[in-house]
């Protein structure tokens, strides 16, 4: 495996974790645990970047240039994208579940 694949691999498990992380937080106010959470981010990465390709945005794109501006730090392009475009499809698949989750409940 060459040293670019490997660190692909630990960005998308580290916003995997933190998308997840926060998604849990908003949705529940608590978190599912470390594997779970990142599970949850690199699942939610790949509905939020279909969502967001879907309608045609990049999420994050100006954020990272106002944070390069005002505090004169260098973040890679789409880190911040990746983290928001994660968390919102984590978002949509905790909701998702849990309108599962209350409809079998119901049954």
């Amino acid at each position: 495996m060459a040293p670019g694949e490997i660190m692909n691999i630990l960005v998308m498990l580290i916003v995997g974790g933190i998308a997840g992380t926060l998604a849990a937080r908003i949705m529940r106010g608590t978190n599912f645990g470390l594997v779970v959470n990142v599970l949850l981010g690199v699942a939610g990465a790949i509905v939020g970047g279909f969502l967001f390709k879907m309608i045609g945005m990049t999420p994050g794109k100006n954020i990272v240039k106002v944070i390069d501006d005002t505090f004169d730090v260098s973040l890679p392009q789409d880190i911040i994208g990746m983290i928001v475009s994660a968390t919102i499809g984590s978002i949509i698949i905790i909701f998702l579940f849990g309108l599962l989750k209350g409809r079998r409940n119901r049954a």
